[in-house]
């Protein structure tokens, strides 16, 4: 399940700081979108985005994700507040809930176009520490790595008999208690095995290191970066 799509879109030729810029700069826009129509064509101009960056499958595969993420934050937002006793009004929770929604797409535009070495080169160069940007890394690398693990361990235990799909909701649930011990047992010898291949490659021996990727900064980056920007002032000067 590894969420980058290569491809020869714009976003793809960007560099990393301009990709993790832009990813600051959807967030703080969708923040600053006036209400509720200018929330929703913030959403559009983002599905866009990604469809244009080669996510569809991506997109596809979060539908259903994105769909409870908007329902369960409006329903909180509606709920919630009259629950308190405050204002509240159901055009509110619909900006909120789809706001949630946009920065997910911004975050899966990211991960469709950005590889883990670009990542961790942008914090490089950010001046953020090695270990730091490598740690953060590694949850690029382990989230594919456990859903990964997760389908073998459900495979190879239909392959012996287990049925693990009949039963309602609480069934199920305890079906796979035994599923998920076996899912930490093979986290643990995995993150064993990385600091073994870790250590045998000097991991952190020397404090500069190198990187076989050498992006350059263009004018399609210069030009995306500013273009945020100004759409962020421009929110900034409309608020009331």
């Amino acid at each position: 399940m590894y969420l980058y799509k290569s491809g020869n879109t714009i976003f793809h030729a960007l560099h990393p700081i301009t990709k993790l810029a832009l990813l600051f700069l959807q967030i703080t826009i969708s923040f600053l979108a006036p209400g509720l129509p200018g929330i929703l064509v913030v959403l559009i101009f983002y599905t866009g985005f990604l469809l244009a960056a080669n996510g569809g499958n991506n997109l596809k595969a979060f539908w259903k994700l994105l769909l409870l993420f908007w329902i369960f934050t409006f329903l909180i937002w509606t709920f919630v507040p009259r629950l308190r006793g405050l204002d509240w009004t159901y055009t509110t929770a619909a900006i909120l809930a789809t706001r949630i929604d946009c920065f997910v797409i911004a975050g899966l535009l990211f991960v469709t176009t950005t590889r883990i070495e670009e990542f961790t080169l942008a914090l490089t160069r950010l001046r953020v520490p090695y270990k730091g940007a490598f740690a953060l890394s590694l949850g690029f690398r382990l989230v594919p790595l456990f859903y990964q693990n997760l389908q073998f361990i459900v495979a190879a235990q239909k392959s012996r008999g287990v049925d693990l799909e009949s039963g309602g909701i609480i069934t199920k649930a305890k079906q796979y208690v035994p599923i998920f011990g076996v899912l930490i047992s093979y986290s643990i010898r995995n993150a064993d095995i990385m600091a073994m291949a870790l250590e045998s490659r000097g991991f952190a021996h020397s404090a500069t290191r190198t990187s076989y990727l050498q992006p350059g900064f263009g004018w399609r980056d210069a030009a995306l970066v500013l273009a945020g920007l100004a759409v962020v002032f421009a929110l900034i000067l409309i608020r009331p």
